[in-house]
């Protein structure tokens, strides 16, 4: 590194670079895995419903079989590889596979076994036994899965859990659905095809750990193993993890109970497209994790502020006017993606969009106080917004259905969130916002209001029109980011760190944007 560039300016050239392969990923996987929605949607509201109760189940056992080891994985081979410790790092991933496996197993069986009784006495539906049976064989294999790759993450090389997940996983669940559907399978097809791309998503994993990152099995480093260390640091996040079961399928599960897999399958419409905001802020999260940890372990506690501020930053110019966007239009977004059955969803959508822009807002605190080793504190906000989550459905649900699930869970991410933002701020006396971000809200509040005005007074509402509208406010917004000189010098250190890892030149654009700064 020369030795005119800071340590911070690579710090924040790697976020940039495994952002930028994630956000590309996450895209490609998006658009599969929306696909792969999209055509279980066509079965019918019902169908669609049984498959997500399905997926939702099976999520919750595997996060139980993983007691919170995920975040312990990438918080210790971030921090040994800090350290040039090659025997904890494999300790680490050991020690965890120890662990998790095992229970895994365990739960599997149980759900297997005891999938009538769920499908019967908890969701009142007979034709969830065999979806139920059909997810708990993808159990221990998703489990292992997420193992392998929190250690590729661990090493802050985004590439392999990005091709895993989304470049091979998602097309290749798209294809067996679509196989399966065509050979007359119904639902029991789109969760068999689910979890075949979950099985062979293992393997995958495996190869790129074993092969391009880290040998665990094939090498003559002696494990020192981290049985205790990982479990003290990982067991107050299985609480966590329980309370983000709760956060993550308490509205799906009581429409399950309380309405009807209809129901299930309009709610699941909305969320998912909701949870779209999440995945710019989710590829820069991935990656701050494991970089702020070693910039804590390295105690370059000013990088790492100036990190989360940057980080933030982004995240906020990327997701304001998407948000401001989706929330004018929900009935068109929900009839484009899933079809005008669904449209009842449009003003849960509308609702969810509110809860998961705070985070963008607040920024990846979560991570500061996790790499701070503060899980437990960590534990306690997932717990408040778990409880919050779990009473508000409760009550909500019985009374605004799909709409009340919606606002109970706005309101308990939002709550989340802000205690996380809160936390962080203590320990860390961190706090991420800055003059630019009024810059960013002006230019999103002028770019959307013209486009709105367009569509409803001169070209109408129509999809074709969205689309040409969409290209004008991504013009218009950049337009008015320029004229406001809201660009800093980390925002051309992150372009080229970008250009970096995709192989693109951006020089010109970085160019006209220093005649802005």
């Amino acid at each position: 590194m020369p030795d005119d560039e800071s340590y911070l300016n690579e710090s924040l050239r790697k976020i940039a670079k495994g952002a930028g392969i994630v956000l590309i990923g996450t895209i490609i996987g998006r658009a599969f895995g929306y696909g792969s929605r999209l055509i279980i949607a066509r079965l019918g509201a019902s169908d669609y419903g049984l498959v997500a109760l399905g997926f939702a189940v099976m999520s919750i056992v595997a996060t139980l079989s993983m007691v919170g080891l995920q975040s312990g994985i990438v918080r210790y081979v971030s921090f040994y590889k800090g350290k040039e410790d090659k025997g904890r790092i494999k300790g680490t991933i050991i020690s965890a596979l120890k662990i998790t496996m095992p229970l895994s197993l365990f739960f599997a069986i149980v759900l297997f076994w005891y999938a009538d009784w769920i499908s019967i006495h908890v969701f009142h539906d007979a034709n969830l036994i065999p979806i139920l049976r059909i997810f708990a064989i993808g159990v221990p294999f998703f489990v292992l899965a997420q193992n392998l790759l929190s250690a590729t993450v661990g090493f802050q090389d985004m590439r392999y859990r990005v091709y895993t997940e989304n470049i091979f996983q998602e097309p290749l669940k798209l294809a067996a659905i679509v196989v399966l559907l065509l050979l007359g399978l119904g639902a029991a097809g789109a969760a068999w095809g689910w979890v075949l791309a979950i099985i062979v998503t293992t393997f995958i994993a495996f190869y790129f750990l074993e092969k391009r990152v880290f040998p665990v099995f094939k090498t003559r480093v002696k494990a020192v193993l981290m049985d205790k260390e990982l479990f003290s640091f990982s067991f107050p996040l299985l609480f966590a993890g329980i309370a983000g079961i709760v956060m993550g399928w308490t509205d799906t599960l009581m429409l399950g109970y309380f309405a009807s897999s209809t129901d299930v399958g309009i709610y699941n419409a909305a969320l998912p497209t909701a949870q779209l905001i999440r995945a710019i802020p989710g590829a820069f999260a991935t990656i701050f994790f494991p970089v702020i940890s070693e910039l804590y372990a390295r105690a370059k506690i000013d990088d790492l502020r100036s990190a989360y501020s940057a980080v933030t930053k982004w995240m906020f110019a990327l997701i304001f006017p998407v948000f401001l966007l989706v929330v004018l239009f929900p009935e068109r977004v929900i009839s484009i993606l899933f079809g005008a059955e669904y449209i009842a969803g449009a003003t849960a959508l509308s609702i969810l969009m509110c809860g998961f822009m705070v985070y963008a807002v607040m920024g990846p605190a979560g991570a500061i106080l996790r790499s701070y080793g503060r899980t437990k504190t960590v534990m306690v906000t997932n717990y408040i917004g778990a409880i919050s989550n779990f009473g508000l459905n409760f009550l909500l649900i019985p009374i605004y259905g799909i709409n009340g699930a919606a606002i109970a869970t706005g309101l308990s991410l939002a709550l989340l969130y802000s205690l996380n933002f809160m936390f962080a701020y203590r320990v860390a006396k961190i706090q991420p916002f800055r003059l630019s971000y009024l810059k960013i809200i002006l230019a999103s509040l002028i770019a959307v209001f013209v486009v709105y005005l367009l569509t409803k007074y001169v070209v109408g509402v129509s999809t074709l029109a969205l689309i040409a509208m969409l290209f004008v406010f991504l013009i218009l917004y950049s337009g008015l980011l320029l004229f406001m000189k809201s660009f800093e010098d980390e925002d051309l250190m992150v372009m080229r760190a970008i250009d970096q890892r995709l192989g693109t030149k951006s020089d010109w654009i970085r160019n006209v944007l220093k005649r802005f700064l």
